[in-house]
């Protein structure tokens, strides 16, 4: 099965492919009224070249609209990884980064729901319950659980046994 990032490479490849040929097809519609003398031609063809050169502007505009959009999300698993770790994340790295500097950049390495799930720990001053969680969240028991698997796994958070219930602790401490 393809990875998400792979799916998204794919994507952004074949809107580029219809941006290109969009705007192709744009610079040909508009140099045939600089080359056809527009007196010539019927009032319904120009309104039909009209249309059709204001489809290939809407199109070109969503597949830009895609590209910008798919680039701020990818945000660090995005090609702009490959020139190293950012200032924020060199400085987690070198252990000077205090505590609230470092769930900062634990929520936006994160993605959607397991964001929006940290989040909400954090809001929680680091400790909160698992039903709470379900709670807040409006998940299901079973989709915070695999959430919380996937943040301790990353060593972002430890659920301790509290009687019938799971406490969640935040384990980003300050250095």
């Amino acid at each position: 099965m393809a990875q998400p990032s792979d799916l998204v490479d794919r994507t952004r490849f074949l809107v580029k492919v219809v941006l290109v040929g969009t705007v192709v097809l744009l610079v040909l519609l508009i140099s045939i009224f600089l080359i056809v003398p527009h007196e010539t031609m019927s009032e319904p063809i120009i309104v039909f070249w009209g249309i059709f050169i204001l489809i290939a502007a809407l199109i070109a505009g969503i597949a830009l609209a895609y590209l910008f959009q798919t680039r701020v999300q990818m945000g660090p698993a995005g090609p702009d990884s490959l020139r190293g770790p950012a200032p924020e994340a060199a400085e987690a790295i070198s252990g000077t980064a205090s505590a609230p500097e470092l769930e900062d950049l634990a929520i936006r390495l994160l993605d959607g729901d397991e964001r929006r799930l940290m989040r909400v720990i954090v809001e929680a001053k680091g400790d909160i319950l698992q039903r709470d969680l379900v709670r807040v969240t409006a998940f299901s028991d079973a989709k915070v659980s695999r959430l919380l698997d996937r943040l301790e796994e990353r060593g972002l958070v430890v659920r301790e046994r509290k009687g019938m219930a799971n406490r969640v602790r935040l384990t980003l401490k300050e250095t």
